[in-house]
């Protein structure tokens, strides 16, 4: 009898560094001591590494005592997708799996900014906590920036922060703050406009990939500088959706946003909401995002078959209101490890082993 494996379906750049134990920040060894506990074990390979056709997979297991070996194996009914695919190539194989039986749970993990919105837009308990979002062009970003005087320009599609900019009005005129750099805190600045000028940057932006006008919300601060909370949501050993952990997220000097790669600071929720929202009372607030997080979560997988793990953005006004910013489809869990938080970042991992559980167990996809 073959005994039960889990894939664990990862981008090219980590499975080359398999080998040489430089894996960066996922960690296997977390998926290797999770699937352990649920009498599983995990192989990790990529999309080309699977053939359909003998219906194996060729990738690398632990090892005893340390390391990892070469194998093949037929392919894992249950695959957890820690990859980013979105050539239409790799995608239609991953679709011919799941139609072949095989449960490729996140088997899409890129989601445009603007298609989320729109799903969420469908629930009536969500559309208050979604700020003003509309296609950018010339005439919408003028008219949003005269109605709300501060404004988020964003690629629809993108992750940590890249190609984001801000645009606020600033008597006489406006300000740009943006940055040409890849992930990092350093690169940006900010530029002074006439009243009624855009950037040449800007348009040059929206014309060359679609990209998002968004009212800008005005975030609580800690130290003077705005924090949302990264919720990680995920199907755990029940099926059901559950908060495998959180932590804030403060922007680094003369930016805007949070993203760790971009030069974030990660902290701990207590911490921060007592620190900055003190009048607020930290169980209750905690318990707020909880159930808002899991709402999203919840209202998303109604449109995104085989979802099973988010990271969401969920931002705080001073007053304590909640909105949702942002929802990443391939949740990056250092933050956890940034904010001191070891056992929620192992839970992270934990979760999903636990999810391939209860697909072997009840060979069918949960109906909530």
């Amino acid at each position: 009898m073959h005994p039960e494996f889990v894939g664990i379906l990862l981008n090219n750049s980590t499975y080359r560094r398999i080998s040489s134990g430089r894996i960066g920040t996922e960690s296997l060894s977390n998926y290797e001591e999770a699937a352990a506990i649920y009498g599983l074990v995990p192989c990790f390979f990529t999309i080309r590494h699977i053939s359909l056709e003998t219906g194996e997979v060729t990738g690398f297991m632990p090892k005893r005592p340390f390391g990892y070996t070469r194998v093949r194996i037929p392919i894992p009914r249950a695959i957890h997708m820690r990859a980013i695919y979105s050539h239409r190539r790799e995608r239609s194989q991953i679709e011919d799996l799941i139609q072949r039986g095989f449960f490729v749970y996140n088997g899409r993990t890129r989601y445009g900014k603007d298609a989320i919105h729109r799903m969420l837009e469908q629930d009536p308990e969500v559309t208050p906590a979604l700020p003003h979002t509309v296609k950018a062009t010339a005439a919408s970003i003028r008219t949003m920036l005269h109605e709300y005087g501060d404004l988020v320009l964003k690629p629809c599609s993108g992750s940590v922060g890249v190609g984001i900019m801000r645009l606020r009005i600033n008597p006489p005129g406006s300000l740009l703050t943006y940055s040409r750099s890849s992930p990092s805190a350093k690169g940006w600045r900010t530029v002074k406009l006439a009243a009624g000028n855009l950037h040449p940057l800007i348009y040059q932006r929206i014309r060359r990939t679609p990209f998002l006008a968004q009212e800008r919300i005005p975030l609580a601060e800690y130290k003077g500088r705005p924090f949302d909370i990264r919720v990680t949501v995920q199907r755990g050993g029940s099926g059901a959706w559950e908060v495998a952990g959180m932590f804030a997220k403060t922007s680094p000097p003369r930016t805007f946003v949070s993203n760790i790669a971009q030069g974030g600071s990660a902290y701990q929720v207590p911490y921060i909401l007592q620190n900055s929202l003190p009048d607020l009372p930290v169980p209750l607030m905690m318990k707020r995002i909880t159930e808002f997080s899991l709402h999203i979560a919840r209202v998303l997988s109604l449109f995104i078959p085989y979802a099973a793990d988010f990271g969401l953005d969920i931002g705080i006004t001073a007053d304590g209101k909640l909105y949702f910013i942002e929802c990443n489809g391939c949740d990056q869990r250092y933050g956890f490890l940034e904010a001191g938080m070891e056992e929620a970042w192992r839970t992270a991992y934990r979760n999903p082993m636990a999810f391939a559980r209860y697909l072997y167990d009840h060979q069918a996809w949960p109906d909530y």
